[in-house]
């Protein structure tokens, strides 16, 4: 088995100076209607259910 004389380089050599990376692919904005405003969805909230707090806060005024 021969050894070689230069080390195998971990990278592959530079392009040379004339090369551009290709630009990114853009996703085109999904097709909508003029009234199809994209809104938050009323049923996704950081607040607890209403059924649920008064409930909760029932309960605290009665252990008081």
């Amino acid at each position: 088995m021969s050894v070689p004389n230069e080390p195998i380089p971990d990278q592959p050599p530079m392009p040379g100076p004339g090369w551009k990376p290709v630009p990114p692919i853009k996703e085109p904005e999904p097709d909508r209607l003029p009234d199809e405003a994209p809104v938050p969805n009323p049923d996704e909230n950081d607040e607890p259910a209403k059924h649920t707090f008064e409930a909760f806060r029932e309960k605290c005024a009665v252990r008081r």
